[in-house]
């Protein structure tokens, strides 16, 4: 049974994960509940499949393993990073964009309407802006919070799988010691 790699899968949810949270992020600002709706649920599954992945690391880890995870999953922290800061910055591109067409727009209309109505449209436009780049701002700052949780898990991981090794090195030991002292051949 072929297995995928630590880091694919990470990569497959992040990816999952930025573009459910972007799509929940565009739902929630153009109004489009069922965006917003499969936004949640990739987020969900990529959630559910970093899980699943965590479990299956546990059960494979090896002193070595673990070392080479560390760089692995810094490079791919790093990455992560820098995808969500490019989808953030991209969404931030977006904003500014739309704010501008709608400053745009509001400035044809203010022609045509009273002086009232633009300061209205301007105000509009000037909140929503607002309101979606706190979501950017809010999206990155918990994907670092998210890269450094799963930086956490696996120090905790590496450290528990130190132990495990340790622990039956010693059992191991203790166990040749007393064949030894039995009078029987070393089991290892």
């Amino acid at each position: 049974m072929t297995e995928a790699h630590p880091a694919d899968e990470a990569r497959k949810g992040l990816i999952t994960s930025v573009t459910g949270k972007a799509k929940e992020v565009a739902g929630a600002v153009f109004g489009n509940d069922s965006l917003a709706a499969e936004g949640q649920l990739q987020q969900a599954e990529a959630t559910a499949r970093k899980d699943a992945s965590t479990t299956q690391a546990v059960a494979d880890a090896e002193a070595e393993q673990a070392a080479e995870a560390i760089a692995t999953e810094t490079a791919a922290a790093q990455r992560q990073k820098d995808s969500v800061a490019a989808v953030v910055d991209a969404r931030e591109d977006v904003v500014m964009q739309e704010a501008a067409a709608e400053q745009a727009n509001a400035a044809v209309a203010a022609e045509r309407q009273e002086a009232l109505d633009k300061a209205a449209a301007d105000q509009d436009a000037q909140q929503e802006q607002t309101v979606a780049l706190e979501q950017a701002r809010a999206s990155r700052e918990q994907a670092e919070l998210d890269q450094q949780a799963a930086l956490d898990k696996h120090e905790q991981q590496r450290d528990s799988a130190q132990a495990a090794e340790q622990a039956a090195a010693r059992a191991r030991e203790q166990a040749d010691r007393l064949a030894a002292e039995a009078g029987l051949p070393p089991q290892s």
